[in-house]
């Protein structure tokens, strides 16, 4: 796979037609359902689930790196992907949760949370266009308010 041309990564990283943007905050869109909306963040539940619980937050705001943004905007930013990897370790009980922020195919700060098990290979980089695995609508429907219920009970034990 190749880099987008530089006037096509130019405009993405400018916010020009940015995916992410557009539709992160839909209840659902070619990649994933959406979870609830944070204040730094909108968490997304993945469509392909071949790591379980596979979730991704997006800033709301558009930025390509970290250092863009102010440092109130990088606390709650993080913060809010911590709480998540919270809950997903309540739901799935994971022996790691990966975060990763390659941002190569999309320049919009986002996180990915993978959770890892036992009988995963710990030595195995993350590749996540290793397979796909889909579930049913209700499945997805079911785990998304899971993780919403969780995420909030988090929230609201921290008041």
């Amino acid at each position: 796979m190749k880099w987008k041309s530089a006037e096509e990564w130019n405009n993405l990283k400018a916010g020009i037609d940015c995916p992410l943007c557009r539709d992160s905050n839909l209840q659902e869109n070619q990649h994933s359902y959406k979870v609830v909306e944070l204040n730094y963040s909108i968490v997304r539940f993945n469509k392909n689930q071949y790591m379980q619980g596979w979730t991704t937050l997006i800033l709301k705001k558009h930025a390509t790196e970290l250092f863009e943004l102010t440092p109130e905007e990088r606390a709650g930013f993080w913060d809010e992907v911590s709480l998540v990897a919270r809950a997903l370790y309540e739901i799935y009980n994971p022996a790691k949760i990966n975060y990763c922020i390659w941002g190569n195919f999309m320049p919009h700060v986002h996180c990915h949370l993978f959770t890892q098990t036992f009988d995963d290979d710990p030595s195995k980089p993350i590749n996540q266009n290793e397979r796909e695995v889909f579930l049913v609508k209700d499945d997805y429907l079911q785990k998304i308010n899971k993780m919403a219920n969780e995420i909030h009970k988090i929230i609201e034990t921290k008041s």
